[in-house]
């Protein structure tokens, strides 16, 4: 999936993501969590069903080795600086995986082999929530 668009009135989500991992970073009330909750609610929703089949939502609460052993998934995991700290293998193992896709939400990652083009950030203009990429360098992958 490269890209989460949806609409909960008056606001749009208009994600383009940058697989294998994307890593939505950012200090305390920037709507990461908000994004986070409402993706969980269209995903509900009897008319997105398809739609969002693969997606899985993890957060604070979650058994994160439930990514272990899956492929064909988007994991989107919220609050990753608490779920992933004590999870080296975990992190590597992200780093590494190829058969899925994932979107982190922290504040500060850490320990991500992944490029800098991968990092971003929420922007709200308009009622309508999009992300600006850290860095869009080619050849950095």
């Amino acid at each position: 999936m490269n890209r989460i668009e949806f609409r909960m009135k008056p606001y749009s989500i208009d994600f383009e993501l940058r697989p294998p991992v994307t890593i939505i970073q950012g200090d305390s009330s920037i709507g990461k969590s908000l994004f986070y909750q409402w993706l969980d609610v269209q995903r509900r929703l009897p008319e997105n069903k398809e739609k969002y089949a693969n997606v899985v939502l993890l957060n604070h609460s979650s058994e994160i080795k439930d990514i272990l052993g899956k492929t064909g998934k988007l994991f989107v995991i919220d609050n990753a600086d608490i779920l992933l700290c004590d999870t080296p293998d975990i992190v590597e193992h992200i780093s590494l995986d190829y058969g899925n896709q994932y979107v982190i939400i922290c504040r500060r990652p850490y320990n991500f082999d992944i490029s800098p083009n991968h990092y971003a950030t929420i922007v709200e203009s308009d009622n309508k929530f999009t992300l600006s990429y850290e860095f869009n360098v080619d050849g950095w992958y």
